[in-house]
């Protein structure tokens, strides 16, 4: 068996370089040396985009993007967990690279060569950055070498950046194509070799931010490499692969959809990123009813679903006694709050950090949580529209056993997204050791446009199903469901002082309502009352509250538009009353009416980005990475490949939730070699643990916890 896939490498190996592009043959004949380049270009770009989605589950895990199981970190997963996607990043993307690369340069056909080399650079990347010493110069000769020596990881990075000048090369304006190139379908950038450029520069930009540590001059120089030659700043430019709605063979849905969609929830939602996600700046993220469908529009109180209802928190997880906020002595950074979560311990979110992370039906798991699977597929929490392609959450809470819901799986992989590039950025003008790296704009302007980027990317592609100007038409949107949850203003009425957060057991008195007590003769917007016909907007008095003159009538209270002036969570957002038809107001008959109120989503993104960018402003100089690593993992949801490479960089963001286990062993610092591998080729010996660290990975402080 350590010779098959070799051996197998081989015979294709033979069969495809055995045929040479002839150009006197007549060009417009089918023949498999015209159409060989382009098939196998075209596979290269599917398997590429499932090696990704591989990879990126593991790196998603790590950092509480997604839930892991096992209960210590080195069985997480075992080296059979990894066979797949080696066997997809070597047998398919890369043997199909090198194959493809040596065809396209004896024939001149540049932009085929360009296209896989940038392919190439990727996956081997990858590789690196998940294993370390992984083969690739002796890998690819057939029966020439049946065992490749690994390669060291240190001398693989130049490598690739060697690769990527090379793809440039191929792809230059001045480079001029064989005429008789096969044609080539482009299912990324949809025949742009602009957008291919600088999807090449800002891989270069990658790799030189994870030099910064071991090899600043290298770093610098290949930073300023690509920042001059230009990189993706446009949404068009991001680095994504677009799925269909079609199942039949082949099914061309996203597999996070079809994982998820069919029988219902396959994958377990992280708890720690939702409480995040809710929590975050004292409001709750836009981009959270895309990123999660609820299944369940309130929390579970059945233990046979899950389990954690009728247990304990872990005493070494944060928690509130009212007063103080209080950690147990864990590894890391334990005792800092995590940014963008308040200090305050009368926030809310300190009663929340464990089992559910918020009181309105969102739930998953905790990191590295060693619980069986529950009867619970019809009721957790699941993948929303973003980046999978499923149901944007409208408040229509039901079972995801149905391939018809939401955009039916034509999500999208984030491979590399435009405002990743913006947080890189951000991160090397915040680092000392790059200070002769240009960054085009000093770390706040970048962070800035990396949070508006990430907002505007998640929200069109739901609304659009599309990102940016191409030659792609738009997937299966959810405009009319999202545009419909999201109000359009109205009549605009006088500022109210604060508005609730919850329900108002008693609308008399003068009330503490969302950090402000109130005084005598305050507008009060009342908008989460049990009983909704209650909501509405009412001036405070010690006595009992009265409505206010403007909105106490129906007809007053269509569309009504306010805007909230003070308070913690809720201070200058907008609120639209968006009930339609007749309002009855207090009546008994007919029944009273409820009343709902709802902001804008452009509002809701406008808000949070100017809280974001106000805790980055007032953040010390060493603090500030810290808020710039939160709002990029955030925005790295479905990408995990760069959300674990950003961690094992920085061990940043702080106080992220601990294992359920108090004392859950190393952090993975890289994976096991694939069992596949290792026991194929006699000059590999598995790893012993996951202590090991890839070369650039010089980061101190332990993260196991």
């Amino acid at each position: 068996m350590k010779h098959f896939k070799s051996f197998y490498i081989a015979v294709l190996i033979i069969l495809a370089t055995s045929c040479k592009l002839d150009l006197l043959d007549d060009p417009n004949a089918v023949k498999l040396t015209s159409t060989g380049p382009s098939l196998l270009l075209n596979n290269i770009q599917i398997d590429l985009a499932d090696f990704f989605n591989r990879a990126s589950t593991f790196g998603m895990q790590m950092t509480r993007l997604q839930n892991s199981g096992g209960s210590v970190y080195e069985n997480f997963a075992n080296p059979q967990s990894f066979d797949q996607m080696w066997s997809i990043g070597y047998a398919n993307v890369l043997t199909d690279c090198d194959i493809l690369i040596k065809q396209a340069d004896e024939n001149r056909f540049t932009v085929h060569a360009g296209m896989a080399r940038i392919m190439q650079a990727y996956t081997l990347s990858v590789l690196v950055d998940y294993f370390g010493n992984v083969p690739f110069s002796e890998s690819f000769k057939g029966l020439e070498n049946l065992n490749p020596k690994v390669d060291k990881m240190e001398d693989l990075y130049p490598a690739i950046i060697a690769i990527l000048d090379k793809s440039l090369s191929n792809l230059a304006t001045t480079t001029v194509p064989n005429a008789l190139a096969p044609a080539i379908t482009d299912f990324y950038y949809g025949g742009s070799i602009a957008k291919w450029r600088t999807l090449a520069n800002s891989l270069k930009l990658k790799m030189g931010l994870n030099l910064k540590k071991v090899d600043p001059t290298r770093a610098v120089k290949t930073i300023n490499e690509a920042l001059t030659a230009g990189v993706m700043s446009a949404q068009g430019d991001s680095f994504v692969f677009r799925y269909a709605t079609n199942n039949a063979d082949p099914d061309v849905r996203h597999p996070r959809f079809t994982g998820n969609y069919i029988t219902g929830a396959g994958d377990y939602m992280a708890n720690y990123l939702m409480w995040q996600m809710f929590y975050g700046y004292d409001m709750t993220d836009p981009r959270m009813r895309f990123y999660f469908y609820r299944q369940r529009g309130a929390n579970s109180s059945d233990p046979n679903e899950i389990r954690c209802v009728a247990q304990t928190a872990p005493t070494h997880y944060p928690f509130s006694t009212g007063t103080a906020i209080v950690y147990s002595p864990t590894p890391g950074d334990p005792t800092r709050v995590p940014p963008g979560i308040s200090s305050n311990p009368g926030s809310p979110a300190w009663s929340r950090t464990f089992c559910f992370p918020t009181p309105v039906g969102y739930w998953g798991r905790e990191h590295v949580d060693p619980q069986g699977i529950p009867p619970d597929g019809l009721a957790r929490t699941t993948w929303g529209s973003y980046p999978a392609g499923g149901r944007f959450d409208a408040n229509v809470n039901g079972g995801a056993n149905n391939p018809a819901l939401g955009m039916r799986g034509a999500g999208i992989q984030p491979i590399l997204m435009r405002s990743a590039i913006n947080f890189m950025r951000a991160e090397i003008a915040l680092s000392p050791e790059l200070a002769g790296a240009a960054t085009a704009g000093p770390a706040e302007t970048q962070f800035d446009l990396g949070v508006k980027n990430s907002l505007a990317d998640v929200r069109d592609w739901a609304i659009n199903g599309t990102l940016g100007t191409n030659a792609f038409g738009a997937a299966p949107a959810e405009t009319a469901t999202i545009n419909g949850f999201f109000p359009v203003t109205g009549t605009v009425l006088t500022n109210v002082r604060v508005a609730t957060t919850a329900n108002l057991a008693t609308r008399s008195g003068l009330l503490t309502v969302d950090g402000v007590t109130l005084a005598e003769g305050d507008r009060v917007l009342v908008k989460d009352q049990t009983t909704a016909s209650q909501n509405g907007i009412y001036v405070a008095a010690a006595g009992t509250w009265t409505r206010s003159s403007d909105a106490d009538t129906g007809a007053k209270l269509l569309s009504a538009t306010v805007t909230v002036s003070e308070g913690t969570t809720n201070r200058t957002a907008r609120f639209v009353q968006i009930t339609t038809g007749t309002i009855n107001v207090d009546t008994t008959t007919p029944a009273a009416t409820a009343i709902n109120w709802r902001s804008p989503l452009a509002d809701e993104i406008a808000r949070y980005t100017a809280r974001a960018n106000a805790a980055f402003a007032g953040a010390t100089s060493n603090a500030k990475m810290d808020f710039v690593a939160r709002e990029y993992w955030i925005s790295l949801f479905g990408s995990g490949v760069e959300a674990y490479n950003l961690y094992r960089r920085t061990g940043l963001p702080n106080g992220m939730q601990p294992t359920v286990n108090p004392s859950p062993g190393a952090f993975p610092r890289t994976f096991w070699y694939p069992a596949s591998f290792e026991g194929r080729n006699s000059e590999v010996q598995q790893k012993t643990n996951l202590t090991g660290k890839v070369f650039w990975d010089t980061f101190d402080t332990k993260l196991d916890f």
